[in-house]
């Protein structure tokens, strides 16, 4: 009995060894095998995989700023670099909501203005034709040199590998984000140097607690301030009326099958690489409206409806006739149609082939702010906006009434401030 207690404490610590020991054998050996799961790319990654005879297209679920020329990462299941491979091209959605970062740090955002998909391909910098954004609005555009990149959720094209199946693997996307250098160097970093303490004194004095006030519902280590009285100084308007202008009517007659008359689209080009406009063929007495989901190659303009609220313009007659020049003496044929257009209103005009340019009623203005923080930005509309708004944060500019005749317009302001409201009539200098 003796023996036993002098060696109870080596014995409780077999008995513990060896229970440890059958549980870790009975977990290895006796448990049943176990196949991890193999990653679901197309279950977890945020975008959609589309491959088009070779080309692999990718429509993302979210925004994104990958641009052409920039690299995609196909990924092996254990996580490994398997291959990488460059972005050929992308397609920016007509209409679409889109950030654009320019060189020199500032962010845009607005909507853009083409009427079809963009598609801009690994040389986009150095293309000639700017990028339109619709900014509030007005129109303004953008070279593509100085341009960082887009944002939005544009697709994503590029040729797919051929000898595995893309599908299979997960594809890992890097964005590149700019940074600011230090100030400094590092080597130059202020370091910590300890204080000499003179006798008795106590190194928690570096840290007494600081008195803390109450201000606004705030917590803060700074005392309040008693209020400054001032005098509250009216802001100015800070809107000029600056130009009243008559714009061409956009269709002009280019040509004639039989009694069908072409008209050339001046505002939408053919494709986005081309320098010729869109034509449209119209028949006589039928409304056509624009086309919003238009492709490269198709006509600007539809058949429609009478009923149709979106109609646009109706070819109601269209005649052929041979008119003497009287410079020359021969015989000139000319092609002559009477338009109606529904969005303008009023009588239907005369449009024919040897006008360069049609005055319709289509009237443009154009205001420029004078806000200390919008100074000098200008932003344009037509007639047919009345009751349009430019919003500037804490300020709305709302205009009530156009007057074409007068060369007017009455604007009303609210702000800054939730009960500040001017009104005023803005002439022509």
């Amino acid at each position: 009995m003796n023996k036993l207690k002098d060696h109870y404490e080596k014995l409780i610590l077999a008995i513990v060894i060896i229970l440890l020991g059958y549980f870790a054998l009975t977990r290895i050996l006796g448990g049943p095998d176990h196949t991890p799961e193999k990653l679901n790319a197309s279950v977890s990654l945020p975008y959609e995989l589309d491959i088009v005879q070779g080309m692999a297209e990718l429509t993302f679920k979210k925004i994104h700023s990958l641009m052409p020329g920039q690299e995609i990462t196909v990924m092996e299941d254990n996580g490994s670099v398997r291959e990488k491979i460059s972005i050929e091209g992308i397609v920016l959605r007509r209409r679409a909501t889109i950030q654009i970062s320019l060189t020199n740090g500032e962010m845009v955002e607005g909507r853009l203005s083409s009427q079809e998909d963009l598609r801009i391909g690994e040389g986009w910098k150095k293309l000639r034709q700017p990028l339109t954004v619709s900014v509030g609005r007005s129109n303004q555009n953008f070279s593509f040199s100085e341009i960082q990149f887009v944002r939005s959720n544009h697709q994503v094209f590029f040729t797919s590998p051929p000898e595995y199946e893309l599908e299979d693997f997960a594809l890992s996307f890097y964005q590149s984000k700019n940074t600011e250098s230090l100030d400094v160097e590092i080597n130059d970093r202020i370091k910590w140097e300890p204080s000499n303490l003179e006798d008795n004194e106590s190194i928690y004095d570096l840290f007494t607690p600081p008195v803390i006030f109450l201000v606004d519902g705030k917590l803060s280590t700074s005392k309040p301030q008693d209020p400054i009285a001032t005098t509250s100084q009216e802001e100015p308007f800070g809107m000029e009326l600056i130009r009243f202008s008559n714009e061409p009517y956009p269709y002009r007659l280019v040509s004639w099958i039989g009694e069908t008359p072409y008209f050339e689209d001046t505002l939408v080009k053919n494709s986005p690489t081309s320098s010729d406009n869109a034509r449209n063929r119209m028949e006589v007495g039928i409304p056509y409206k624009k086309l919003l989901d238009r492709k490269a190659g198709q006509p600007s303009l539809i058949r429609t409806t009478e009923e149709d609220e979106d109609k646009q313009l109706t070819v109601e007659k269209f005649v052929v006739q041979q008119y003497r020049d009287e410079r020359t003496g021969g015989l000139q044929t000319i092609g002559r149609a009477l338009v109606k257009d529904h969005k303008l209103g009023g009588d239907a005009f005369e449009i024919n082939n040897k006008m360069t340019e049609v005055f319709a009623g289509n009237i443009k203005i154009e205001v420029r702010m004078t806000i200390e923080e919008l100074e000098g930005k200008t932003f344009s509309f037509t007639t047919e906006d009345e009751g349009i708004s430019f919003d500037f944060g804490d300020r709305v500019y709302s205009v009530l009434k156009i007057d074409p005749t007068a060369k007017n317009i009455l604007v009303l302001k609210k702000g800054p401030g939730q009960e500040l409201e001017t009104e005023k009539l803005l002439e022509l200098p």
